[in-house]
């Protein structure tokens, strides 16, 4: 195994201190000062910041990765940051008012808020920093005046959003939407991206579904519909799974792969129907982008397991591979450049490959080994150290194998720790 400095480059950062722990759930419900925060055991503590400063109710909160003891809370025309001080104490902070109704909000890689705007229509971006707002889509909009969730698709830097009845995708550095899906049969409530494959995951009312969208636009069920009643908020806990809550208070985990909903406990703070979730220590991922080539039995597609937490053991895994042949997995800080090399590169001039190619910088190698028959699978684990608080960093599998150039490359995958 090689190692550069950059694993140790870092001072050690704890992730979330004190009054915060990861897997707390804070939860919204229509009201103008208090939200709840379900701790272990499920237990509910509630929290009266004394009112947000608005024009009205709560309607959305997201964990504040800049300050892992704080959230943020949006709604009728303010956005804020609830820090929590004590086991039932927070401060509270203005940071913007003139939002419109915030429906639901997301960070984007620049630390910036992107947020849903119900009333405009319109997607927008906060500067938590100065409390400037630019619009990020403007004019006429395939979702007519219906707007009513969305969040930042880290892949692509897209944002993806739902209205009444459909899911439309707003390109990065576009103005204007374009549709994904249509034909919903009522409005969809929450928006989320699944940490493994990327795909999009949302809460769709009224038809009480909570669903899943494939590359292809394939839409299926991740839970029994109905099994969670009246789905009104959505997000991705720390191991991947769905949190979703809605009715009359309720809050649901739901396996990522799919499955009937675990009850949870319902929100005290105030008992009102659910209209925002967001866990603490949630929002890493390992996304898949660029091609694999051909291993023995086929392509060489790279996945990984969480928890995507610091501490924890990711697990990456490649498939079609001949048995027992020997792997690496490269992990690296660019996927754009390498030693001053473009990336991504190909590799098929210099080695004979077919079709593979070097898509991020191999700064540290982890070596293995195969499974005994084929079709195998190639199984790296790497630990998650503390130094990793907060980046992206990138990954890559190659193998030896009786293929063209006697080597096969997977995909690449963008993992983030938050």
């Amino acid at each position: 195994m090689h190692r550069t400095s950059w694993l140790v480059a870092f001072a050690t950062l704890s992730l979330v201190p004190a009054q915060v722990a990861v897997g707390d759930i804070a939860v919204t419900g229509f009201s103008t000062t208090s939200f709840g925060l379900i701790r272990a055991g499920n237990l509910v503590s509630g929290f009266n910041t004394g009112g947000f400063l608005g024009t009205g109710s709560s309607q959305a909160i997201l964990w504040d990765r800049q300050n892992p003891n704080a959230f943020l809370v949006g709604g009728f025309d303010f956005i804020g940051r609830a820090t929590i001080t004590g086991a039932t104490a927070a401060s509270y902070a203005l940071l913007a008012t003139n939002t419109g109704i915030v429906s639901q909000m997301s960070w984007d890689h620049a630390g910036q808020i992107v947020f849903v705007d119900s009333t405009a229509a319109q997607v927008r971006r906060l500067d938590p920093a100065t409390g400037f707002v630019v619009d990020l889509s403007t004019g006429t909009q395939p979702w007519g005046g219906s707007l009513s969730a969305g969040a930042y698709e880290p892949t692509t830097g897209d944002i993806v959003v739902g209205g009444n009845g459909g899911i439309w995708r707003l390109p990065a550095g576009a103005t204007t939407g374009v549709p994904i899906v249509t034909g919903l049969g009522g409005f969809v409530s929450g928006i989320a991206f699944d940490p493994v494959t990327g795909e999009v995951l949302a809460t769709v009312l009224t038809v009480n579904r909570v669903i899943r969208i494939d590359a292809a636009g394939v839409v299926s069920n991740v839970a029994p519909p109905f099994s969670v009643p009246g789905p009104n908020a959505l997000d991705i806990d720390q191991n991947g799974d769905l949190i979703a809550g809605g009715g009359t208070g309720q809050v649901y985990r739901i396996p990522r792969t799919g499955g009937a909903p675990v009850f949870l406990t319902s929100n005290t703070s105030p008992p009102n129907a659910v209209n925002g979730l967001a866990v603490a220590g949630a929002g890493g991922f390992a996304l898949p982008f660029g091609n694999p080539c051909a291993a023995s039995f086929g392509p060489m597609d790279l996945r990984a397991s969480g928890p995507f937490l610091v501490g924890a053991t990711v697990t990456t895994r490649s498939i079609n591979h001949a048995a027992n042949s020997a792997g690496v997995l490269a992990v690296g800080l660019s996927r754009t450049n390498w030693l001053g090399v473009p990336l991504p590169l190909s590799l098929d001039a210099l080695f004979g490959t077919a079709n593979c190619s070097l898509l991020i910088s191999p700064d540290v190698l982890l070596s293995g080994v195969t499974s005994a028959s084929g079709p195998a699978e190639l199984v790296i684990p790497v630990a998650i150290p503390p130094a990793f608080a907060g980046h992206t960093f990138f990954a890559q599998h190659a193998c030896l194998q009786p293929v063209a150039g006697g080597m096969s490359t997977s995909n690449a995958l963008m993992l983030r720790i938050p």
